[in-house]
C-alpha cells in the first residue's frame, strides 16, 4: 500500500523539503529529526528526552561495539549517529541528501569532539556508492518513508557484512483518524503536480519486503502505543515557537510548511510506527 501520489519526489526535492523544514524542526523539536518514544499516557518527557529514548531503543538492537562500523541512512543533523557512537564505541557514517544537514551534523560532531569516530557525507541512501560488505549494521530512523523500500533494502543488504543487521523504524497507516500526521488546519487541496514526500506500506507488508530483499526478519514490533501523540506534540511545538521562529527567520509558519510541502501532505489516516530488525544471511 503506497500513498496515492503520481509524482514521486526527486532527491533534490527531498533535500529542499528538509532544508525548508529543518530550522523550524530544530527550534521546536530539537536535534533529533524523528518520532519520540513515550512510556505511556502519563509520560511527560520532553521531545528531546523522548527522541533520545527512541534512539536508545534502536541502539539496543544494533548489536555493535568498538571496532564495528554503522551506516546511519538518512542521518538528519547527526544527533542519533553521535549517540550511537557514544554509547557503543562504534564508528558511524551518517548520510543524507541535504547539504544543510551535512554541514550541521559536521558542526555537532566537532562540538562533541567526536569527528574521529563519526563522519557525515552527502549521499543517496538508495545508491550509496560504498563498497560491498563494508558495514556491520545499518540504522534508519523513519527515513525509508522517503525512499523506494525495495531499492533501499537491497542497497543496505549490499553494504552489510554477512551477519550484519538493519534496524529501522517505519510509519504505517492505521484506522484511527484522530491524530493525522499533518493537521488539516494547514492542509490545502492536493495538486497532481506536487509530489508526496512520504509513501506508506502496511505493517503486514514488511515480512514480504524483507524476504524479497534476501534478508532474514528478526523482529517486527508495533510501537504505535509509544508514539501516540507525537504529531500533535510536534504541531503544538511548532505553534509554541511560532513567534520566535518568525522573528528570527522572517517567514511565517504557513510559508515554511508550504515550502516543505506539508500543506499538501494531509493524510486521512493516522500513523502507526514499527521497529524492524533484519539480518544478512
Amino acid at each position: 500500500m503506497t500513498s496515492p501520489s503520481a509524482v514521486p519526489p526527486t532527491t533534490h526535492q527531498m533535500a529542499d523539503f528538509y532544508d525548508a523544514l529543518g530550522p523550524l524542526l530544530r527550534m521546536a523539536w530539537g536535534d533529533n529529526f524523528h518520532i519520540g518514544y513515550w512510556e505511556g499516557p502519563s509520560d511527560r518527557s520532553s521531545p528531546q528526552e523522548a527522541t533520545d529514548r527512541f534512539t536508545d531503543v534502536l541502539v539496543e538492537r544494533l548489536g555493535v561495539g568498538a571496532g564495528c562500523r554503522v551506516l546511519d541512512a538518512g542521518c538528519g543533523i547527526g544527533s542519533p549517529a553521535l549517540r550511537v557512537a557514544g554509547s557503543t564505541g562504534a564508528e558511524v557514517v551518517g548520510i543524507t541528501i541535504s547539504r544543510q544537514q551535512v554541514d550541521q551534523a559536521v558542526e555537532l560532531a566537532e562540538r562533541a569532539g567526536m569527528s574521529d569516530r563519526v563522519r557525515f557525507e552527502l549521499k543517496d541512501a538508495m545508491d550509496t556508492g560504498f563498497a560491498a560488505e563494508s558495514f556491520d549494521a545499518v540504522l534508519a530512523f523513519e527515513s525509508i518513508v522517503h525512499m523506494d523500500r525495495p531499492t533501499a533494502l537491497r542497497e543496505w543488504k549490499r553494504v552489510l557484512k554477512p551477519g550484519g543487521r538493519i534496524v529501522l523504524t517505519d510509519v504505517f497507516p492505521v484506522e484511527d483518524e484522530s491524530a493525522s500526521p499533518f493537521n488539516p488546519a494547514f492542509a490545502s487541496a492536493r495538486r497532481a503536480e506536487v509530489p508526496d514526500m512520504a509513501s506508506f506500506v502496511t505493517f503486514e507488508d514488511w515480512p514480504g519486503l524483507v524476504a524479497d530483499a534476501g534478508l532474514r526478519l528478526e523482529e517486527l514490533t508495533d510501537v504505535t502505543e509509544n508514539i501516540k501523540g507525537t504529531f500533535s506534540r510536534m504541531l503544538d511545538a511548532f505553534l509554541d515557537h511560532r513567534k520566535e521562529f518568525e522573528r528570527k527567520h522572517g517567514v511565517t509558519l504557513e510559508e515554511v510548511l508550504d515550502a516543505a510541502k506539508l500543506a499538501n501532505q494531509a493524510n486521512p489516516t493516522s500513523s502507526g510506527c514499527l521497529i524492524m530488525v533484519a539480518t544478512k544471511p
